[in-house]
């Protein structure tokens, strides 16, 4: 039995400053190498389980070989380049791919996916998530796989979620050619997104993490200052479609509202409402409608992604497809 002499408020101030040490110890040596760790997800289906054709490849990446599937569409009307998200693989359950990759075939899109570097099935580089600042030679990777196996002159366009929206981003950022963006409830904000993300895994508040966010954003390289997602998106020329859920508890709507006010080009359409209780959120936990939009509404994210490729070139207008190849 412990006996505790002198004034409480001394005691609980003691215990307080030695918590509060013991946590910022925690925050500069543990917790940060945590929050940017891979989850090794393998993947485990294929577009089979939903009706489609597709074509095992691998995409050279520098030195490192991604593992992706090219889906083609009959008589396509343009080419995706489908980015996922930090953890995840080109099967994202939270995202719902392979039901997007089924819709995307059905507009006649077709589609060139992969995993990302340290994700999936592809090689695993430094075992670390880099939120985009070193995913996004991956993307410029699956553009040069498309110009070398299936030329064309179709439009083109990136799909990103989550962090797949950061890398698309950076890609755009280092040369990335492509007609037009869709951005699933992106990263744009490095910091609150990590530190969000560490809150809906371990349920303590936000702010708890700052320190240790900080600390990771810096031994790690993650996108920061000007090179930060919402930084380099302000300054993208094309057109750019933004779906954000307004409840997203990773990737907050405060951000994709910043960007639609800065920059003209982009088309900010917020998903409608997804009541916490729905079936379409099963298993998903604290990360509730981060990228839910598909799951939960379908059909209004079909109408809202063809609206967006239909406005940049109008089915009235001969598809770039009629055109020859250039050489």
């Amino acid at each position: 039995m412990i006996t505790i002499t002198g004034r409480p408020p001394r005691y609980f101030l003691l215990l307080f400053l030695g918590a509060a040490i013991c946590w910022a110890l925690l925050s500069v040596f543990l917790i940060p190498s945590y929050m940017v760790a891979i989850t090794h997800l393998p993947v485990t289906q294929s577009p089979d389980s939903r009706g489609q054709p597709f074509e095992d490849i691998t995409i050279r990446s520098n030195k490192v070989g991604l593992a992706g599937w090219w889906l083609p569409a009959p008589n396509p009307i343009a080419q995706l380049i489908f980015v996922h998200g930090a953890g995840s693989n080109r099967t994202s359950k939270f995202v719902g791919s392979l039901d997007f990759y089924r819709m995307l075939h059905d507009l006649g899109v077709s589609v060139v996916t992969m995993d990302l570097r340290n994700h999936g099935n592809s090689p695993i580089t430094d075992a670390t998530i880099r939120m985009g600042a070193t995913e996004w030679p991956d993307v410029i990777a699956a553009a040069d796989w498309l110009k070398q196996n299936h030329p064309s002159q179709l439009p083109r366009y990136v799909l990103g979620a989550s962090m797949g929206g950061s890398a698309a981003i950076h890609a755009l950022h280092h040369g990335l050619q492509a007609d037009g963006l869709i951005l699933l409830d992106p990263q744009l904000n490095i910091f609150d997104s990590l530190s969000r993300g560490a809150q809906v895994s371990t349920g303590l508040p936000a702010w708890i993490f700052s320190l240790a966010t900080r600390i990771a954003i810096w031994r790690y390289g993650l996108p920061s200052g000007e090179r930060k997602p919402l930084s380099m998106a302000v300054k993208l020329s094309l057109p750019i479609l933004l779906i954000q859920d307004w409840d997203d508890p990773v990737t907050r709507s405060a951000f994709a509202r910043s960007l639609q006010e800065i920059n003209a080009n982009v088309r900010l359409q917020r998903v409608p409402r997804i009541d916490k209780s729905d079936p379409c959120l099963d298993n998903k936990g604290a990360w509730g409608t981060h990228v839910a939009a598909l799951p939960c509404h379908p059909d209004w994210t079909r109408r809202t992604i063809r609206q967006f490729i239909e406005s940049i070139f109008p089915p009235s207008i001969p598809r770039s497809s009629e055109r020859p190849v250039s050489t």
